[in-house]
């Protein structure tokens, strides 16, 4: 299988439970879609995402924010 990247955070979608709602034609992940498949508001997907920098790479907020910030700038779903 090709490995896919989520185009709301680039994560790797490499397996179908990976995909949101379990759809291998999603473009988005199980973490920034609702369980139907459909993506999640930007607000939400952005803090889930400080909070995961946060966590695993043992950031401070402003820090995780502004990489955060940076990295949804340049994915297909929020330009």
């Amino acid at each position: 299988m090709t490995l896919v990247m989520c185009e709301s955070c680039g994560m790797p979608m490499a397996q179908k439970s990976d995909f949101g709602g379990g759809k291998m034609d999603n473009k988005y992940c199980k973490y920034c879609t609702l369980p139907n498949g459909v993506l999640k508001p930007r607000h939400e997907v952005r803090e889930n995402m400080i909070l995961f920098y946060m966590k695993t790479k043992k950031q401070d907020r402003a820090t995780a924010s502004a990489y955060v910030d940076e990295r949804m700038a340049s994915m297909p779903a929020w330009k």
